[in-house]
C-alpha cells in the first residue's frame, strides 16, 4: 500500500504540486479574509447588542436591529483591527532584530537571557490585550473615530487598570476551564481509534477511525457554536465592564457624539 502511494506521488508532475500549493496558498488566504471580516462583524454585533440590550423597553431584540445599529461602526471597526495588527507586527519585527543579533554575536549563549524579558512581556501583553478590547468597545459605544478610540481606551484602562486586569484573569481561567470541558467529547470521540491501534487486524483500525472521523464532524458543529457562545459572553462581560468603570473617568473624549435616528438606517 505504502508502495503505491510513494508511487503514485512520485508521477505527480512538479508543475502539478506547485499549482496545488498555490491553490491551497489562496485559498487558505481567502478564509483568512473571509474569517476575518465575520469576526469583526461579531464583534461589533456582540457589542452593540449588548447596549442595545441594556437600554431596550420592546422586548427581545432582532438580528435587522442589530444589523442597522452596528452599520455605522463597522469600517472603523475593521480599520482599527487592521492598525492594531500593522502595529504589533512592526512592534515584533523592531524586537526582534536586536534579539537575533543578540543571540547570534553570542553564539547561542544568548538565548538564555531572553527568558526573563519574555516571562515579563506576559503581564505586559494581557495589558495589550484588555486595551485593545476597550478600544474597540469605545469605538462602538460612544461613536468614536479610531485614534479617539485608542485614546479613550488608554484613558479609561490606566486609570482602572486593576479591576480590568482582574477581570482579564477571570475570564481567562472561565475560557480555560470551557476548553478543558469542550475537550472532553473530542478525546471520547478518539477513543475508538486509540484502542483499535492496539488491535492485529487492520481492518478494525480502518473502521474504528472512521467512527472517530465521523464523531468529530458531528462534534464539530456544536463545538463551534459553544465557543461562539463563550466568545459572547467574554465580550459582552468586558463591555458591560468597560460602561460602569468609564463612568469614573473625568475627561469626556472629544468627537464622541450620539448618532442620529436616520444615521442608523
Amino acid at each position: 500500500m505504502f508502495e503505491r502511494m510513494s508511487a503514485f506521488f512520485r508521477s505527480v508532475p512538479p508543475y502539478a504540486w506547485a499549482l496545488i500549493a498555490g491553490i491551497a496558498i489562496i485559498a487558505g488566504l481567502l478564509i483568512s479574509l473571509i474569517a476575518f471580516f465575520l469576526r469583526e462583524y461579531g464583534l461589533a454585533g456582540v457589542i452593540k447588542g449588548s447596549a442595545l440590550a441594556e437600554n431596550s423597553q420592546s422586548g427581545p431584540l432582532e438580528f435587522g436591529d442589530i444589523h442597522r445599529a452596528l452599520k455605522p461602526y463597522y469600517w472603523r471597526l475593521i480599520l482599527l483591527r487592521l492598525l492594531i495588527v500593522c502595529a504589533g507586527a512592526l512592534l515584533a519585527g523592531l524586537l526582534a532584530i536586536p534579539i537575533v543579533i543578540f543571540i547570534i554575536g553570542t553564539l547561542g549563549i544568548g538565548l538564555c537571557c531572553p527568558l526573563p524579558l519574555f516571562i515579563l512581556l506576559i503581564p505586559v501583553g494581557w495589558g495589550v490585550r484588555v486595551l485593545v478590547h476597550n478600544a474597540s468597545i469605545a469605538l462602538v459605544d460612544e461613536n468614536l473615530d479610531v485614534m479617539e478610540s485608542i485614546s479613550r481606551a488608554w484613558e479609561v484602562t490606566t486609570q482602572n487598570l486593576g479591576p480590568l486586569l482582574v477581570l482579564h484573569i477571570i475570564l481567562g481561567l472561565i475560557r480555560l476551564v470551557c476548553g478543558l470541558v469542550l475537550s472532553v467529547p473530542l478525546i471520547a470521540a478518539a477513543l475508538p481509534l486509540i484502542f483499535a491501534l492496539r488491535a492485529s487486524a487492520p481492518g478494525i483500525s480502518a473502521a474504528a477511525g472512521l467512527v472517530s472521523v465521523l464523531l468529530w464532524l458531528l462534534l464539530l458543529p456544536l463545538l463551534l457554536i459553544a465557543f461562539g457562545v463563550l466568545n459572547a459572553y467574554d465580550l459582552t462581560a468586558r463591555a458591560l465592564a468597560y460602561r460602569e468603570l468609564k463612568e469614573k473617568t473625568r475627561v469626556v473624549p472629544i468627537g464622541s457624539q450620539a448618532l442620529t435616528t436616520e444615521a442608523t438606517k
